[in-house]
């Protein structure tokens, strides 16, 4: 009976400490986090759905339509681990997929990205 009384303590303390660290992550007295955007120029006649990535995910962002600009807010969890993202930009109906290099972002950063010309 003795150990299942500790396991049972032992899950109560985990349940107990991720609900303190959900509750504190949403403390309003606290500013929120600033938003990290990348504004792109699609200057193909083609439109374009842009994806960030890092070294193990690529999110969709969303849609740049031909000679547009636009601009997304890129999730914060990418900025956690590691700041060196990447951008994809692949054109729909179209060939080829636009990649560049691997550039370190930080918190509330605002990033330039042109397609094409």
């Amino acid at each position: 009976m003795r150990p299942a009384v500790q396991v049972l303590s032992l899950l109560m303390l985990l349940v107990v400490s991720a609900s303190c660290t959900a509750s504190a992550a949403l403390d309003p007295t606290q500013p929120p986090p600033p938003k990290t955007t990348v504004q792109v120029w699609n200057q193909n006649p083609i439109d374009m759905t842009l994806y960030v990535t890092n070294r193990t995910n690529r999110i969709r962002l969303g849609l740049v339509p031909g000679s547009s600009t636009r601009t997304f807010v890129i999730p914060p969890h990418l900025l956690l681990s590691t700041s060196l993202l990447g951008f994809q930009a692949d054109p729909i109906g179209g060939q080829g997929l636009s990649v560049s290099e691997e550039i370190q972002v930080q918190p509330g950063e605002q990033v330039g990205l042109k397609l094409g010309r």
